[in-house]
C-alpha cells in the first residue's frame, strides 16, 4: 500500500466520520414540521374547490354527461375522493409530530435546570433549589431550544385553527368549536381562534376586527374558507363573488401543479427506461464502438497530494454544519417559494 493511498484512506474516513456525526446531531435535534409537508395537501384542497364549484354549476349540468363522469373519474385519480377527511389526517400528523418535538424540547430544557445544595458553615439546614443555568452555562443552545420551543407552540398553535376548519367543511361543527376553545394559543392564533368560533356559532358572531385576524394568521384554502363564511355571515355579495372568483384562479394552478407531480416521476421513469434500452442496445449491436465501452480499457491515473488535501478540506469544511442547516432550510419551505 502506497503512502498516498493510506493517507487517502485516513482522509476519508475523517470525512466520514465528520459527517457522521453532524448528521447524527441533526438528527437528535427537535426539528419543526412545518408547511413544506403539508403543501400538497393545500393544492390538493384548492383543486377541489375547483372540481366542485364546476360540477355543480348550472353550465356544467347542461354538458355532456359522458365528459362529467370522464372528469369525475379523473379528479378522483388526481385529489382523492374524500380529501377533507384526508387532509385533516396530515394535519392531525403534523401537530402529533410537533407535540413529539414540543417534549424533546422541554425534555432538554430540564436539564439547564440542576438542584444547586448549599451548605453553610454555621450548621443551619441545607437548601438545595432548582436554579436555572443562565448566560454562564451554554447560553446559546438554551437560547436555541426556547426559541424552538416558541416556534414548536405557534406552529401547533396554527395546525388546530386549520385542523377546525377542516372539521367545519365536514359539517362537524361542536368538533371544531371544541378544537379551537380547548387550546392555549398565543395572541394572535387566540384572537383568530375567537374568530373562527363566533362564524361557526349558532347563531353567528362577528367580532371586531375579524377579517383582518383572518388575513394575518391564515393563508391558502383556509383563508379563502374563512372569509367565505365572513362574508355569507355578514351578506356581503359582492366581496363573495369577487373571493370566489380569485379562488377559481387559485384552483386552477393548483390543478396544474397537481397534474405536473403526478407526471413528473413516470416521466422520469420511463425517460430513464429509454435511455437504459438505448445504451444497452448500442452495447449490443456496436461493441466495442458503444458509448458504455468507451474508455473501458484505460486505468484510473493518480492525484496529486493537492487534490487529496483539496478533497478533504473540502467535505470537512463543507459539512460542518450542512446536515442541520440544509435540512431545516428544506422544512421551511424557502425552497419552494
Amino acid at each position: 500500500m502506497t503512502i498516498k493511498r493510506l493517507v487517502l484512506i485516513v482522509l476519508t474516513i475523517f470525512a466520514i466520520a465528520r459527517i457522521g456525526l453532524s448528521l447524527v446531531e441533526s438528527w437528535g435535534q427537535p426539528q419543526i414540521q412545518t408547511n413544506l409537508e403539508l403543501r400538497q395537501t393545500n393544492l390538493v384542497l384548492h383543486g377541489w374547490e375547483w372540481q366542485k364549484t364546476t360540477s355543480d354549476s348550472a353550465t356544467s349540468e347542461q354538458s355532456n354527461q359522458e365528459s362529467k363522469v370522464d372528469w369525475t373519474v379523473a379528479r378522483n385519480a388526481l385529489i382523492g375522493a374524500e380529501p377533507f377527511q384526508s387532509a385533516q389526517k396530515q394535519y392531525e400528523t403534523a401537530r402529533q409530530l410537533a407535540q413529539t418535538n414540543q417534549s424533546k424540547v422541554l425534555t432538554k430544557l430540564q436539564k439547564f435546570s440542576i438542584g444547586k445544595v448549599t451548605t453553610p458553615n454555621d450548621g443551619a439546614p441545607s437548601q438545595s433549589p432548582a436554579t436555572p443555568l443562565t448566560e454562564n452555562s451554554y447560553p446559546s443552545e438554551q437560547q436555541q431550544l426556547q426559541e424552538s420551543l416558541s416556534d414548536i407552540e405557534q406552529l401547533i398553535a396554527r395546525l388546530d385553527l386549520r385542523i377546525g376548519i377542516l372539521q367545519a367543511q365536514q359539517g362537524k361543527t361542536d368538533a371544531a368549536i371544541e378544537t379551537w376553545d380547548a387550546k392555549t394559543y398565543p395572541n394572535g392564533s387566540l384572537e383568530t381562534a375567537g374568530v373562527l368560533m363566533g362564524l361557526w356559532s349558532e347563531p353567528p358572531l362577528v367580532l371586531p376586527d375579524a377579517e383582518e385576524k383572518i388575513e394575518q394568521n391564515l393563508d391558502n384554502w383556509f383563508r379563502y374558507r374563512a372569509l367565505s363564511q365572513l362574508y355569507q355571515v355578514q351578506q356581503r355579495q359582492s366581496d363573495l363573488l369577487s373571493l370566489q372568483t380569485q379562488e377559481q384562479e387559485t384552483a386552477e394552478q393548483a390543478i396544474v401543479k397537481l397534474f405536473v407531480i403526478a407526471v413528473i416521476p413516470g416521466f422520469n421513469t420511463l425517460l430513464g427506461l429509454i435511455i437504459l434500452v438505448c445504451l444497452v442496445g448500442q452495447l449490443l449491436f456496436q461493441g466495442q464502438q458503444s458509448l458504455l465501452a468507451t474508455n473501458h480499457n484505460l486505468p484510473w491515473k493518480s492525484l496529486g497530494w493537492g487534490n487529496y488535501l483539496a478533497s478533504a478540506d473540502f467535505w470537512f469544511f463543507r459539512h460542518r454544519s450542512t446536515p442541520v442547516t440544509a435540512f431545516n432550510w428544506a422544512l421551511t419551505g424557502d425552497c419552494w417559494d
